[in-house]
């Protein structure tokens, strides 16, 4: 009997061995498989939200979705701060879409767009050479040209605008015709109608101007035929004496601009010396309290060796034009725009526009701000450069100085003509 139990035990191992590796093939592959995916991390509303409701971290959760969701937020500190733009519906997802935010540098709605400007799209048939010139961050004029009384005319409408974004398609123009390239240009608001516009009824040129170059002048509309007769004077040497045009009082605004290089002791002096309202640090643009002498605080610090003038310039602001001051040195841009403008109350106000650019990679970063201060009032342009201590754009921008220590701010002082009218050739302001 023993004999015969030795072709069955062989039978008994080769089965088990058999069902053993059916046995792993089948459960033991999904045991040591990877957890299923959990799906991606997304913010959504912790209740419901009103239209206009600026966010807070109280307000928003984060989930988790099945699959991929495109323009939402994976952190709630990254949302904080941003306004909606619709409502929001409880453990809905947050999309960057939905909000707006005060950032120019936010991939939200209105990303690149600072307050009080606006993003126009414009179609420039007749500029078609320039677009491999153009790109963003270019300035340009915009001409626009009409035939509306039977001859043609042109006339230049604004002057020195940023290009936003240069379309990487263009429009199909139909008909077999060349297609039209699409230019978005960040303007003020007050002019946004204008060129709107004149993009509907009228022909686009763009002039490219140098980045450096922010002269303005007062332009006005020619015709064909005026570039035939010989009174027209538009070359420089026939050119006529700039007009003098008078203004009302609170319209003109005289600017002592002053970039200033300061201790950590100079510029904790200049700051004990704001408004109490705006020494908050949010805006590089703080003006000073009442009754504070800005200009013979700095003269009291220069003489004890605490800052140093390292430029002075004067302006001449005009409402409804604009003027800056800039400096240039690879890879640095700085730009300050200002322009007399009216507050919500009816005030009359200065705007101030600061915006300082770098290189970053293959493109360009610009940080851009935007306040408002009393047209009689001194105030202080600081934090814009760079973080606290790196000097290297300074040095750079205003050569020749010690920078080392010191802190790049610049000190404004904005006066208002005290006549009934003053008058001020064109040729004069912002140069």
């Amino acid at each position: 009997m023993k004999k015969n139990m030795v072709p069955l035990l062989g039978i008994a191992f080769v089965v088990a061995v058999i069902c053993t590796g059916v046995f792993y093939g089948l459960f033991a592959g999904r045991l040591h498989s990877k957890p299923a995916d959990l799906g991606q991390s997304i913010v959504v509303a912790a209740r419901a939200l009103d239209r206009g409701t600026v966010l807070t971290a109280a307000d928003l959760q984060v989930s988790q979705v099945k699959g991929s969701l495109a323009g939402g937020y994976s952190k709630v500190s990254d949302a904080v701060g941003e306004t909606l733009l619709e409502p929001l519906g409880a453990n809905e997802p947050l999309l960057q879409r939905r909000v707006a935010s005060r950032d120019p540098k936010a991939s939200g709605a209105g990303a690149g767009i600072s307050s009080g400007m606006r993003a126009v799209s414009i179609r420039v048939a007749e500029s078609s050479g320039l677009m491999n010139l153009i790109h963003d961050g270019s300035r340009v004029d915009v001409q626009v040209a009409s035939e509306r009384t039977g001859t043609p005319q042109l006339r230049t409408i604004l002057q020195n605008m940023e290009v936003l974004r240069v379309s990487p398609q263009l429009e199909s123009a139909g008909n077999g015709r060349p297609a039209i390239p699409i230019i978005t240009l960040l303007v003020p608001a007050q002019s946004a109608d204008v060129i709107a516009l004149a993009d509907t009824g009228a022909r686009i040129r763009l002039a490219l101007r140098n980045p450096l170059d922010d002269g303005t002048l007062q332009r006005h509309a020619i015709g064909l035929a005026s570039l035939f007769e010989g009174a027209a004077a538009y070359t420089a040497s026939n050119a006529s004496p700039a007009p003098v045009v008078a203004h009302p009082a609170g319209r003109v605004i005289q600017l002592h601009v002053q970039v200033l290089g300061a201790s950590p002791a100079a510029l904790g002096e200049l700051t004990s010396k704001l408004a109490a309202s705006n020494d908050s640090g949010s805006l590089p643009v703080a003006p000073f309290r009442t009754g504070a002498d800005a200009s013979e605080l700095v003269r009291k610090l220069e003489q004890a060796h605490e800052l140093e003038v390292v430029s002075s310039k004067n302006l001449t602001a005009i409402a409804g034009e604009t003027v800056s001051v800039h400096a240039a040195a690879s890879p640095y841009q700085l730009r300050i725009q200002f322009s007399p403008a009216v507050d919500k109350s009816g005030q009359p106000s200065l705007r101030v526009a600061p915006e300082f650019s770098e290189r970053r990679g293959s493109g360009v970063e610009t940080r851009r701000f935007d306040a408002a201060v009393p047209q009689d009032a001194s105030f202080l342009v600081k934090g814009l450069l760079e973080e606290q201590g790196d000097s290297g754009a300074a040095a750079r921008l205003f050569p020749g100085h010690v920078w080392a220590g010191r802190e790049f701010v610049v000190l404004v002082t904005a006066r208002s003509a005290n006549q009934l009218a003053t008058s001020v050739p064109h040729s004069n302001r912002g140069q």
